[in-house]
């Protein structure tokens, strides 16, 4: 596999369209009305502290770039591996965070003591993420 090559034959409206998808999940699903009032009370917030955006543009552009890495690399991934279509897609991404992110959170946070309903809600977010990112890029494959 040529890399250089790949990245040229890459459909960037569909990295486009999965970046931006990507990032609309995350801020409907830590929206305090889906799973961010539980969010918040696991990390022993209140909503006020929560609602408090101020210093957070770092996380938030970071939050961006995570979605085109993410993106990019399962695009990458699905190309070297002949996948295509959306349910090929999805269940490519599905199982990439479960390998990888879920996998990763679950004993990230059992050796930091964080909140077993924390590790849930932002394991589901990356199951869900990926999912979709993969299913989009599998739309345009």
């Amino acid at each position: 596999m040529n890399i250089i090559e790949e990245l040229q034959n890459l459909n960037y409206i569909a990295v486009a369209i999965a970046t931006i998808a990507s990032y609309v999940l995350g801020f409907v699903w830590y929206h305090w009305a889906v799973f961010g009032e539980a969010w918040a009370n696991a990390l022993g917030l209140t909503k006020e502290e929560a609602d408090k955006t101020e210093g957070l543009g770092g996380a938030f552009a970071i939050s961006l770039v995570s979605g085109l890495t993410k993106t990019i690399f399962i695009a990458l991934l699905m190309s070297a591996t002949n996948s295509s279509g959306v349910i090929s897609g999805a269940f490519f991404g599905a199982v990439i965070a479960a390998v990888f992110t879920v996998t990763s959170l679950g004993y990230y946070n059992g050796f930091a003591r964080t909140s077993s309903k924390l590790t849930l809600i932002n394991s589901a977010h990356s199951i869900v993420e990926l999912t979709l990112i993969g299913a989009i890029i599998g739309i345009f494959t």
